[in-house]
């Protein structure tokens, strides 16, 4: 498996609107966010689903 890792800047959720941006960008396909504050600093992971078609 490959992780990349990517700067976290911000993070938007509107459940009534039915927003998700991370940074700035509308977000898709996205199954799990997994996100923890630990000594002052933010780190987010997600996972999300990619479908390919020939």
């Amino acid at each position: 498996m490959v992780v990349e890792r990517k700067k976290l800047k911000s993070i938007e959720i509107d459940i009534e609107k039915n927003v998700f941006k991370l940074n700035g960008e509308d977000m898709k396909g996205v199954s799990r966010l997994d996100i923890d504050f630990d000594n002052g600093k933010w780190t987010l992971l997600v996972t999300k689903d990619e479908f390919y078609t020939q």
